[in-house]
C-alpha cells in the first residue's frame, strides 16, 4: 500500500512541474525598440501602412505576409490612436516605381511628400517579416519603423525575434491565448497557442504594437 502511494505521488509530482514552471515563469516583454519621446507628437493622426516587406523571398514566409497583414491591420486599429490608410502595392508602385520599400532603402526624391499630397498622411509604417517558422517550434521575426512624413525620422521602431522555444516567449503566448480566446478553434487550450502558426502570430503582432508610444492625455 505505502509502494501504491509512493508510486502516485512520484508520477504528480513529475506531471506537474512543467505546468507550475510555465506559470511561474515571467512573460517576454520585447526589448529592441525605439521611441523617439515617450509619447506619439500630437500631430500625428494619420497614418499610411505600406505593404509588407519579406527579408527572404521563399513560399513560406511569403504565406505567412499573407496571412500576417490583415491581422497586423486589426491589431494597429485596435490601438485608436491614429486613422490608418492601408496603401496596396498597386498603388505605391503608382506612387513610387516599386510595390515595396523598406525604410533603408534609397527612397525616391519626395516619396514622403506624394504618400502626404495622396492620402494625406502624417506618417508613414513600414513593416517586415523576418522570420516566419510556422512548425513547430514556431518563431516569427518583425522589423517596424514609423516615421514622421513632414520632416521624414524615426518615431518608433521595433526588431524583435518571437522563437516558442524560449521559455518566457512560450509563457507569454500562453498568457495571450488565455486572455484572448479563440472560441472558433477546434483546440480550447490556451497552450495550443504553442502549435497554430496563425495563434503565435495573432500573439506576436500584439506583442511589437504595444511597444508604439501613447499619447498624453492633452493629445487624445
Amino acid at each position: 500500500m505505502c509502494l501504491a502511494v509512493l508510486t502516485v505521488l512520484l508520477f504528480i509530482g513529475c506531471a506537474r512541474p512543467p505546468f507550475l514552471a510555465q506559470a511561474m515563469t515571467p512573460s517576454y516583454r520585447p526589448s529592441n525598440v525605439f521611441q523617439e519621446e515617450p509619447f506619439l507628437p500630437s500631430n500625428i493622426r494619420r497614418i499610411a501602412v505600406l505593404p509588407m516587406s519579406l527579408l527572404t523571398e521563399d513560399a513560406d514566409t511569403a504565406f505567412g505576409r499573407d496571412a500576417l497583414s490583415p491581422i497586423l491591420m486589426s491589431e494597429l486599429s485596435r490601438v485608436r490612436q491614429f486613422e490608418l490608410v492601408a496603401v496596396s502595392a498597386d498603388d505605391l508602385r503608382l506612387l513610387s516605381g516599386r510595390a515595396v520599400w523598406n525604410p533603408e532603402d534609397k527612397l525616391p526624391v519626395e516619396f514622403f511628400e506624394r504618400l502626404k499630397d495622396k492620402y494625406g498622411v502624417d506618417a508613414v509604417l513600414f513593416s517586415r517579416l523576418t522570420l516566419y517558422r510556422a512548425y513547430e517550434p514556431l518563431a516569427i521575426g518583425w522589423r517596424l519603423k514609423l516615421i514622421d512624413a513632414d520632416a521624414p525620422h524615426i518615431l518608433w521602431a521595433v526588431d524583435e525575434v518571437f522563437d516558442s522555444r524560449v521559455p518566457t516567449v512560450a509563457a507569454a503566448a500562453v498568457r495571450y491565448s488565455r486572455d484572448n480566446p479563440d472560441t472558433s478553434a477546434s483546440l480550447l487550450d490556451s497552450r495550443s497557442v504553442l502549435m497554430s502558426a496563425r495563434r503565435f502570430g495573432e500573439y506576436t503582432v500584439n506583442a511589437v504594437v504595444q511597444t508604439i508610444p501613447g499619447r498624453t492625455v492633452a493629445a487624445k
